[in-house]
């Protein structure tokens, strides 16, 4: 359980894994603030929802690329719930398969900086006020590096994000926040919100689901923000495909 928690949950809004980790963040009784880029009408749909089942939630939008645009998305956590005990990085590089001899520099570096220009801006403005109160999780979205992608440059902006993180649970442990990351291979959309909502409810699709959802990734986060999380950090928490 997450009850009372306040979550920063980035790229919220979209069909993939941001959305069942809001979802999940809230089913398990946290306060979510729902970030996007650009989905304002999806991020709207999954506050009304958390809304109508007795949660609360609010929507924010911010780059998270961008140092000033994740300095209002964290005052916005303070001013409207009062702390952040959550911060849950998802946004990345762009997908841009090619051979090495073929990479495409400006890509590639774009990919780099898209990885970790969020960890970078969120982490000193999350941690700061996470050591203060001697309780945090802040959690990754990265890639399962044992089963690289055909993209070189996606992997190698990934294996920086992850590694980023690691290094960086031992300063976070001695204050009570845990850092881990969740690395899954490639996790297919969830087109309907209604399926997204059934997964999470752990319905028949849920049951009856035959790969790695966005769900799964979600229940993920939802173990490690828990009380049975507490002594987790520094984690690769894998997931496998079929």
């Amino acid at each position: 359980m997450c009850k009372g928690r306040v979550a920063i949950v980035t790229g919220a809004a979209g069909k993939g894994m941001g959305r069942s980790i809001a979802l999940t963040l809230a089913r398990e009784g946290a306060i979510v603030l729902v970030n996007y880029r650009t989905s304002d009408d999806s991020a709207a749909v999954v506050v009304k929802y958390v809304e109508s089942q007795g949660g609360k939630a609010a929507a924010f939008q911010a780059d998270i690329c961008h140092q000033d645009q994740c300095r209002a998305l964290c005052d916005a956590a303070v001013q409207r719930f009062g702390r952040i005990d959550i911060c849950v990085v998802g946004p990345g590089g762009g997908w841009h398969p090619e051979a090495i001899e073929k990479l495409d520099a400006t890509a590639a570096l774009d990919d780099a900086h898209r990885e970790l220009a969020p960890l970078y801006n969120l982490m000193p403005l999350v941690l700061s006020r996470m050591f203060a109160q001697n309780w945090g999780r802040l959690i990754g979205i990265s890639l399962l590096l044992s089963k690289p992608s055909p993209s070189f440059a996606y992997d190698a902006g990934k294996a920086a994000r992850t590694h980023a993180m690691m290094r960086a649970c031992g300063a976070a442990w001695r204050h009570g926040v845990t850092i881990n990351v969740i690395a899954p291979g490639p996790v297919g959309a969830v087109d309907s919100f209604q399926d997204a909502i059934e997964l999470c409810e752990h319905g028949p699709k849920w049951q009856e689901r035959k790969n790695v959802t966005p769900q799964d990734v979600a229940e993920g986060v939802a173990m490690l923000c828990s009380e049975s999380g507490r002594f987790i950090t520094g984690c690769e928490l894998p997931f496998m495909f079929r």
